[in-house]
Formats: C-alpha cells, structure tokens, sequence
C-alpha cells in the first residue's frame, strides 16, 4: 500500500511543477531607431505575484546588445499611482532580466528604457493584469 501512495504522490508532484513551469510567455518586439527591442512577459499576469520580464536587445545587424543599461517603467494609464521602475540586469548575450509585481488588476504599460551611451531607447508593451 505505501509504495502505491508514495508513487502517486510522486506523480501528482511532478504534475503540480510541470503545470507551474509551463506558463504562456507574451513575446513583442518593436524596432527603435535600429534597436530591436523584446519584451518577455507572462500572457496573462495576475496582481501581486511576482512577474520576470526579460529583455532582449539586437542591433540593426542581429547582433545582441550587451553594453546597456536598461530599466522598465510600470505605469497604470488608468489610475496613476507613481512609476515602478525595476533595474534589468544582464543575464546572458543581449539579455536583461528584471522582477517586479503588478499592484492593482487592469491595463498596465510596461515602458523598457535602454541607454547606450549617449542615446536612450524607449519602447511601450501593454499588458492586462488579472486578480
């Protein structure tokens, strides 16, 4: 009897992870002046969880883009309440990974801002959250 329950139990753990790990990932891109930038996000992100954005950045060549320092601007249209603006730190090749939670359910805009020497980079996605 307890091999049978120690084995479903196994199998009901690794069904829970494999349901956790498998989230719908919204990808968008949006070329700003030969910088393309792309914004990974959870399709449907629900209020005070935590939410991993990463970003990815090529320049006009295909080339990833290491040398930038990037940050996002978390903004309600709706109903202002102040900017959250969460660092992305390098995480790989043209990579940048930042985390944060949603504080209220609606439409919120996501604003990556990427700046490379001289010049700053700024590209808006948009992304409904739930309760």
């Amino acid at each position: 009897m307890f091999p049978f329950v120690r084995w479903l139990g196994f199998i009901v753990l690794l069904a829970a992870i494999t349901a956790c790990s498998s989230a719908v990932e919204l990808r968008e891109t949006q070329v700003v002046d030969g910088l393309s930038i792309t914004l990974d996000t959870p399709n449907r992100p629900r209020m005070n969880t935590a939410v991993d954005f990463i970003v990815l950045l090529n320049d006009a060549q295909g080339n990833p883009v290491n040398d930038a320092n990037v940050y996002l601007d978390l903004d309600m249209p709706a109903m202002p309440m102040g900017v959250t603006r969460p660092v992305a730190l390098p995480d790989g090749p043209g990579r940048y990974w930042a985390r944060t939670a949603y504080t209220m359910e609606g439409l919120w805009e996501i604003t990556v801002v990427v700046e490379r020497a001289t010049t700053t980079y700024r590209a808006t996605f948009r992304r409904d959250v739930l309760k």
